[in-house]
């Protein structure tokens, strides 16, 4: 069909999906001088017109590696590297029960290290961010 222009009723190969790959086809509707629609002669499945060359290209997008899960420990850190370069001039205040936090202060604590106050959850208890995970501690006790 090189020279031969396209007409309906003639046989085109096309890429059925039902098929899954590359068949014989007859042609069905043309609009605008393209192949709009065809017909499988295997499976009789009527569908738009898909190039062979488009299998290929499908194949290739299909080969490239899927992406990995993120661990939760894995976001965690990253969260964690995010907040800390962000307060990265602010220097830690020592972590005591009896302090009062507000979100984004940047804490040190005896056991867990350095850590971003991420959310005050009430009067009493923040969500904080550190590198192993997030904790709720409690603050602003007397």
């Amino acid at each position: 069909m090189t020279d031969k222009k396209a007409q309906i009723g003639d046989e085109i190969e096309a890429l059925c999906g039902s098929c899954k790959g590359a068949t014989v086809h007859i042609i069905e509707s043309i609009k605008n001088d393209k192949i709009a629609r065809v017909m499988c002669k295997i499976c009789l499945s009527s569908h738009r017109f898909r190039k062979p060359e488009e299998l290929i290209a499908l194949k290739s997008k299909r080969k490239s590696e899927p992406k990995k899960p993120v661990s939760p420990a894995a976001k965690s850190q990253r969260k964690w590297s995010r907040l800390v370069s962000k307060m990265e001039n602010e220097a830690p205040k020592d972590y005591r029960m009896t302090d009062k936090y507000a979100q984004n202060d940047v804490i040190l604590h005896s056991k867990f290290g350095t850590g971003v106050v991420v959310n005050v959850i009430d009067p009493t208890k923040i969500a904080v961010v550190f590198e192993e995970g997030q904790k709720t501690l409690i603050h602003n006790r007397i």
